[in-house]
């Protein structure tokens, strides 16, 4: 890796060591903590670039994640020493696009992913046209992934397993919805002690379609399409509305 290229404004990077409070039974760094050094470094830099959470909020507007797709070539261990690197990469209609990279001490990457935003207006919940917004967004040209994060293939099928949960007010971030993480966290949780142990993952698509709200009660529905993929949806009890959706492959 060069790291010059990372210098500039249109680039924002953190040293991180992974920690206790953040790894898994085999001392590697679980999914869900890795979503979360994912928003919380998108939303430092957009801060930073004037289309932040304080900047939207001024507009009456705010950021939701609706997409990411992340390949995996390892997960780092605890007490490891890794750089994580996220810079925008413009507009895709109504996406705004991000990626990330993260690199280990010997300046191999080992994870890479993309992500797609939204802008929604507090007053409606919808998303507003992001070339109608006055916000100095940045393209670059460089690219994370060959591809975008995309749309996770319904499955026609009957769940293999399902299990339920209420949503908690520990389960809620800043914007009053369930946090992204969370939906990773429960993913991840339908899996058992003995598939975590022989198991590592290798892609994680996923797509975040509707608000997750107070008290809500959910059902995690699990598939498997073969040994090594699985979808996981999760929907809300009342109404069945899909809330999540999320690809998981494994190697």
């Amino acid at each position: 890796m060069d790291s010059n290229i990372f210098e500039s404004p249109a680039y924002h990077s953190h040293e991180l060591t992974v920690h206790s409070y953040e790894i898994d039974f085999n001392r590697r760094l679980n999914i869900f903590s890795l979503f979360n050094y994912f928003q919380e470094i998108a939303w430092e830099h957009a801060g930073i670039l004037h289309f932040g959470l304080e900047d939207l909020s001024k507009k009456n507007l705010f950021w939701v994640l609706s997409r990411m797709r992340v390949e995996i070539e390892r997960l780092p261990l605890w007490n490891e020493k890794i750089k994580l690197v996220t810079y925008p990469r413009g507009i895709d209609g109504l996406f705004a696009l991000r990626d990330y990279e993260i690199y280990d001490s010997n300046d191999n990457r080992i994870i890479s992913a993309s992500s797609s935003w939204l802008i929604i207006s507090y007053e409606n919940r919808r998303p507003v046209r992001l070339a109608d917004l006055d916000l100095p967004f940045l393209i670059n040209d460089r690219k994370a992934l060959a591809t975008n994060a995309s749309k996770v293939a319904d499955v026609a099928a009957n769940p293999f397993n399902t299990y339920s949960l209420t949503v908690k007010p520990s389960d809620f971030d800043v914007n009053y919805h369930v946090n992204n993480s969370r939906y990773i966290e429960w993913a991840y949780n339908t899996f058992s002690f003995e598939h975590h142990k022989n198991k590592v993952l290798k892609i994680v698509e996923v797509n975040f379609l509707a608000e997750g709200k107070e008290n809500n009660y959910l059902n995690i529905n699990f598939f498997q399409i073969d040994e090594q993929n699985h979808r996981v949806s999760i929907n809300r009890f009342e109404d069945n509305k899909e809330l999540c959706r999320v690809s998981l492959e494994w190697k």
